[in-house]
């Protein structure tokens, strides 16, 4: 919920990435498919609320359904990359890691009334390969991110 907002402009906007994959093909989820080789997708794997309270948790006259709710969810995502040879896909991946890693701050418009990126931090990556991609296959490294996102109740 929003790790796309925070994801997307962040890899968007960076040049080091775009050098090597154009914004046009950094997907959320999956890729259109006539897309070819370099992409980048990502996708949210899980959600856990930490159960924080909001401001007002403790008011008597707040509407506990919304007073209470968690303002801090920690999510893990998967950040996807694709190339037709494994020197590409270590360097899109190197880049993407070094554009996420350890990054915070706030949203771009119009989300940054909504959530805030406290901290995101990467946690390992593995790779694999497709023989059924194309004429002759891709490479792809996966990588997992844990974002720390404050919601704005």
């Amino acid at each position: 919920m929003r790790t796309g907002a925070i994801l997307f402009p962040i890899l968007s906007n960076d040049t080091d990435v775009t050098n090597l994959v154009p914004s046009s093909k950094i997907f959320a989820v999956r890729a259109l498919q006539e897309t070819t080789a370099p992409f980048i997708i990502y996708r949210e794997i899980s959600c856990v609320p930490l159960n924080t309270n909001g401001p007002d948790a403790s008011a008597t006259t707040s509407d506990p359904r919304t007073s209470q709710r968690s303002i801090l969810d920690v999510y893990t995502v998967q950040v996807s990359c694709f190339a037709e040879d494994y020197l590409s896909v270590e360097n899109i991946a190197y880049n993407v890691r070094k554009a996420l890693d350890r990054e915070w701050g706030d949203v771009d418009a119009p989300y940054n009334t909504e959530v805030y990126l406290d901290t995101c931090i990467f946690e390992g990556c593995i790779d694999d390969y497709d023989d059924d991609y194309g004429d002759r296959g891709v490479y792809i490294k996966n990588m997992d991110f844990r974002l720390r996102v404050r919601r704005f109740i």
